[in-house]
């Protein structure tokens, strides 16, 4: 658990995960560090030893492009203390995906562990 908090996850959503993560492995040298599977395609996580990329296959009503970013916290009592702080999805070998609405109505992932990088 960090003691400050992280920018760590990025997520964007994609018709073509698989494309898109050969592109950020090519160019900037991300890993593939997880595959999980989201109906006919894939979501790909990728990382660079600190910081992931999450590409998740988008569905049909669904944009192509940056979809939330993330925070590694130590705690989530000063963010709810602001703003209410939703549960989010929780799945075995996964984290808690925790999030908040800021006030332009953007996604934080707001989380108390990552998964490895």
């Amino acid at each position: 658990m960090p003691d400050r908090m992280q920018v760590r996850h990025i997520a964007i959503r994609s018709v073509d995960p698989d494309q898109l993560s050969s592109f950020y492995e090519k160019a900037f040298g991300l890993k593939v560090v997880r595959r999980n599977p989201r109906g006919t395609k894939s979501s790909i996580y990728m990382s660079d030893g600190f910081m992931h990329i999450a590409i998740n296959a988008a569905k049909d009503d669904q944009p192509n492009g940056i979809w939330h970013f993330g925070f590694l916290v130590p705690s989530l009592d000063p963010i709810n203390a602001i703003t209410p702080v939703h549960q989010g999805e929780t799945a075995p070998g996964r984290h808690a995906e925790n999030y908040i609405i800021d006030p332009q109505g953007n996604r934080i992932d707001v989380v108390l562990d990552m998964w490895p990088t």
